[in-house]
């Protein structure tokens, strides 16, 4: 399963990626053919902003010790359930993964 959010958030990143290389080339050169959907713009917005959120949980996943992946799992789910909406700390797709949603 892990594997598959990993996957899943690089088919993300991929995505957002193409959309904004969409939208700036439709303001360097002025054109209008091919531009992102205002959905499309916000999704990739949504997934930049799990980019910071990705990056340390990955460095984190890499590191070979047993139990710091579960830990950081762990304290993630548990300060955001203590905090409400007010801190994201893990990306989407582990969040579904380790909510179960």
């Amino acid at each position: 399963m892990m594997l598959w959010a990993f996957l899943m958030e690089g088919l993300e990143t991929k995505h957002m990626v193409h959309v904004y290389v969409r939208y700036g080339r439709g303001k360097l050169f002025f054109t209008k053919t091919n531009q992102p959907t205002t959905e499309e713009l916000q999704r990739a917005k949504e997934q930049l902003k799990d980019l910071p959120r990705f990056l340390p949980f990955f460095i984190i996943v890499m590191v070979p010790a047993p139990g710091v992946t579960e830990g950081y799992a762990l304290l993630a789910i548990t300060l955001e359930k203590w905090l409400g909406q007010r801190i994201s700390l893990l990306p989407s797709q582990f969040r579904k993964l380790f909510q179960g949603n």
